[in-house]
């Protein structure tokens, strides 16, 4: 797998401008040196996010969005860090194909390696004699031989450790075990799926992380089984198909939410590519992320059973509380969206979804469920529940709703008014700045926070770093500086837009990093503040180190130790006094 080259990236993003990028989908208006626009990762309704053109920098102060221009298409365009290089060169005029680019952290490039074999394998076993009987149960659920190929569909033989013993001789057994591939029993495996077709998982970027494994015909055992949470896959992450689906999503405008991957699966198939699966009934916070940063309305499909209803309930509740626009679909005639294609054809399927409403009217249409409207009792509690329904919505909904109650039903417009509270004047909510607000910062933190900086901005502080200071207390801290201490030896120099790009899968200090720049996105470099940071730090450093050496002084039963202490205690008491700082 190959990866771009450092050279190539900084070549890239120095020929773009990042406030001409961000321009082209979000209006910037400049104050000062700075540009600020509404950030769009966020539900913003004033300006909060900065773009400085001098960093090549951008950074939100209410939800802490930030980073240089590659960071920003990744995230705006919810794509990879090498899909989001590429599109920056689009823009600037640099060719760039990255066909046989790698655009996942090279961190798992073997576990990565052992499941595209895995799958392999399975692939193969489908086609071979032994897997007549799984390819005859696809064909008998119309799953062709081009969606087999597509989905990388495969079969797990019945032999319980087929794949153990065409891996073991490649793959070391305690990878194979970590992996969820085969469980481990002393020198021996065995395999985890046995006689069960193969519906590979990927995570966003499309690497195979994990398998679907679905019985054929066996009755006395589970109908699925899915691959254990591991090192490269965590159910909650991803959502399936993500990787096939996300370009369609963006030029559909929408995108379908079913349960099931076969669901998906049939979707995809017939032509309507905006789908993705949750696999299973349950919606995680990083999957409501995943969906957010697509903006586009979700369209929830799940089950026709009582378990899809309350599904519908749960996921559409998350969805809006997260200020995504959410559609329903209940397909009452069909168990799920595969069964409803293979028995009523894809146009029918296609203006099912042409007629979802809306999350707000599925939930008046689920307060008719079990009552008869026609009489008086029922009628009552629906319209007390419709009302209880609308204490926390806009007045424009409120007003819309009893007016179709009114109508529909024959009643008195006013009289449905004095049930309701009308908000006197509604105000778009103003989010605290949690910089101000509710970070707290002690002046060591920012103090070197400042240093750390001004180290990323320019190579000549850190010689000046490691004459006036050269340690810091924090563990994060030292680690940032050995990676920039590396890299100005490695390329002679330093930028923070550059920086940026070079940590791009270093998760560890990637959000330490934004956290830093965006305080300072507006600082101008100084040598005499930087001297001031410093000694600043070091009057801080020599404070605490001297309360420790008077704390441990309290309890040394040895004289000579505490001798030694208290000369050291002078030292730093005369190194504080001779530096005018008590």
């Amino acid at each position: 797998m190959r990866t771009i080259s450092k050279e190539k990236i900084d070549e890239i993003r120095n020929s773009a401008d990042i406030v001409n990028i961000i321009s082209e989908v979000i209006p910037l208006k400049a104050q000062g040196k700075n540009y600020f626009g509404v950030c769009p990762f966020h539900d913003d309704h004033n300006p909060s996010m900065s773009v400085s053109r001098e960093r090549q920098y951008f950074k939100c102060f209410v939800c802490n969005k930030g980073g240089n221009v590659f960071d920003f298409v990744k995230d705006y365009d919810n794509i990879s860090f090498i899909e989001a290089v590429k599109r920056v060169a689009d823009k600037v005029g640099i060719p760039l194909d990255i066909s046989n680019y790698h655009s996942e952290d090279t961190r798992f490039k073997k576990e990565f390696e052992i499941m595209d074999f895995a799958n392999k394998v399975f692939h193969n076993n489908l086609f071979s004699s032994e897997g007549l009987k799984a390819k005859e149960y696809l064909e008998k659920r119309n799953i062709t031989e081009d969606i087999i190929k597509e989905f990388k569909i495969g079969y797990s033989l019945n032999k319980k450790d087929y794949l153990f013993n065409v891996l073991s001789k490649k793959y070391d057994i305690n990878t194979l075990d970590s992996l969820g591939i085969i469980t481990k029993d002393g020198l021996k495996g065995y395999d985890t799926f046995v006689d069960r077709v193969m519906i590979p998982l990927c995570n966003l970027d499309g690497n195979i992380v994990g398998w679907t494994g679905r019985t054929i015909d066996r009755t006395d055992v589970a109908k699925y089984i899915n691959t254990k949470e591991t090192i490269i896959y965590k159910k909650g992450n991803t959502l399936f198909n993500y990787h096939n689906a996300k370009n369609y999503i963006r030029d559909a405008k929408s995108v379908i939410l079913v349960e099931g991957n076969m669901d998906a699966i049939r979707i995809y198939a017939s032509g309507i590519k905006n789908v993705l699966a949750l696999m299973g009934t349950a919606l995680t916070k990083e999957q409501i992320q995943i969906l957010k940063r697509l903006r586009v309305p979700v369209i929830l499909m799940l089950d026709s059973d009582n378990a899809g209803e309350i599904a519908t309930n749960n996921v559409g509740e998350a969805l809006t509380n997260n200020n995504i626009e959410v559609q329903v679909v209940r397909l009452e005639d069909a168990k799920d969206p595969d069964e409803y294609i293979l028995k009523h054809g894809v146009e029918s399927f296609k203006k099912r979804i042409d007629n979802a409403i809306n999350y707000f009217d599925y939930k008046l249409d689920v307060l008719k469920n079990d009552k008869d409207l026609k009489q008086t009792e029922d009628l009552v509690v629906y319209i007390q529940n419709v009302i209880k329904l609308l204490s926390d919505k806009d007045n424009l909904t409120k007003e819309i709703t009893l007016k179709k109650l009114s109508d529909e039903y024959n009643l008195d417009y006013e009289v449905l008014k004095k049930e309701v509270t009308f908000n006197k004047e509604e105000k778009p909510k103003i989010i605290v700045n949690p910089k101000k607000e509710n970070r707290i910062i002690n002046k060591y933190n920012a103090c070197v926070n400042e240093i750390l900086f001004y180290l990323m901005s320019d190579p000549k502080y850190l010689k000046i770093y490691n004459k006036r200071l050269g340690y810091l207390k924090n563990k994060e801290e030292r680690y940032l500086i050995n990676e920039i201490e590396y890299y100005i030896e490695k390329y002679g120099s330093i930028n923070v837009a550059d920086f940026l790009s070079y940590i791009e899968f270093d998760n560890s200090i990637k959000d330490f990093v934004n956290n830093i720049v965006g305080s300072a996105i507006s600082e101008e470099l100084s040598e005499k503040t930087f001297l001031e940071y410093i000694d600043k730090v070091n009057e801080i450093l020599n404070k605490d180190a001297r309360k420790k050496l008077i704390e441990e002084l309290k309890y040394e039963k040895d004289d000579d130790k505490k001798l030694e202490k208290v000369n050291r205690l002078t030292e730093l008491v005369k190194g504080s006094v001779n530096n005018g700082r008590d």
